[in-house]
């Protein structure tokens, strides 16, 4: 850690005030602690909950479980540290994705299957839901959350219940998308960024291809940032865009043929209640088949590069209608 670091991180400390670079104001610490966190202007394109002032700074993801009590641990003791010294700054966002399924070839818990207990992809679904519908609201909930830990089964009532008492607005309508299966492939998307990144256990912060266990020392983990935070370039830690295509057969007569193809990977899928169907193909990054009176979905990663079909065809992006001309 450089000199100008520490002396910087010691005059926050004595102030209790950071500088929110770029915004032209002096935020107070107790507005800079997770509760608070700046969320940046495009919320839209963020799959998952991410705070700070600039969608395109450098990213940091934390992987964490909302029933672990080491991801308690950080978030109540080392977080907002994180908020004041990076986030609020300007110099970092800060993304949470929530570990709800084990690895491949993974145990841990007593699972081989759910990282902790079977209510995990329910919570961690509710969550994407409060993010995607509020998300000026979603930090706050998220400190609600690791507050007071949820325990036990888990429910969707019991999640609109710790949503109300966080202020989370328009609850039924994110109660209703996660019911609705809309987050399950996002959800299940985090078991192959852990793979990657080899997360063994919550929390685990990645920054630049990197890792550490974020929950011990706040000395020890902001210089850790310090010495990570150069080499994370926003074109490297950026969060990729995964989206669920659905193609619905039912608006057109007969059967209808369609290629799909993406710029970093894609996989059948049962959004939307789709089928799927053996001879519909996937190659590499391609999808190639065809649809009849029922719907085939895709988990897109990155960019559409390419989309063929008629324009008769109905076609969903995350549940939502879109013109079949806009794609690739």
């Amino acid at each position: 850690m450089s000199n100008s670091d520490s002396s910087r991180r010691k005059f926050l400390k004595a102030t209790g005030a950071v500088a929110a670079i770029g915004l032209g104001s002096t935020t107070a610490a107790s507005a800079a602690s997770v509760g608070g966190a700046p969320i940046p202007d495009d919320t839209d394109s963020l799959t998952y909950a991410t705070m700070g002032t600039d969608a395109d700074n450098p990213t940091a993801t934390l992987f964490g479980n909302f029933k672990c009590p080491y991801t308690q641990e950080f978030v109540q003791k080392n977080l907002d540290d994180v908020i004041e010294e990076y986030v609020a700054a300007g110099d970092l966002n800060l993304r949470y994705r929530a570990h709800a399924y084990e690895r491949p070839g993974h145990t841990s818990h007593g699972s081989s299957y759910y990282y902790i207990s079977d209510s995990d992809p329910l919570i961690s679904k509710a969550a994407l839901g409060a993010w995607n519908v509020s998300p000026d609201d979603y930090w706050a909930f998220f400190r609600d959350m690791y507050d007071e830990k949820v325990s036990g089964t888990v429910t969707y009532d019991e999640m609109a219940d710790r949503m109300r008492a966080a202020g989370v607005d328009d609850v039924s309508e994110a109660i209703d998308r996660a019911e609705s299966g809309r987050y399950d492939d996002d959800v299940k998307a985090t078991i192959g960024a852990a793979d990657d990144a080899d997360v063994d256990f919550t929390p685990t912060l990645e920054l630049g291809g990197e890792t550490t266990s974020p929950h011990h020392d706040v000395d020890d983990l902001l210089s850790w940032i310090d010495g990570h935070l150069d080499g994370a370039s926003a074109s490297t830690s950026s969060q990729p865009t995964t989206r669920a295509v659905t193609l619905d057969g039912r608006s057109t007569s007969g059967w209808t043929h369609y290629e799909l193809s993406a710029s970093s990977g894609i996989e059948k899928s049962k959004a939307m209640n789709a089928s799927i169907e053996s001879d519909d193909v996937v190659s590499g990054a391609t999808a190639e088949g065809w649809v009849g009176p029922w719907k085939d979905s895709y988990v897109v990663e990155g960019d559409i590069t390419n989309f063929s079909a008629p324009d008769s065809l109905r076609v969903y992006v995350d549940g939502e209608t879109v013109d079949p001309s806009t794609l690739g």
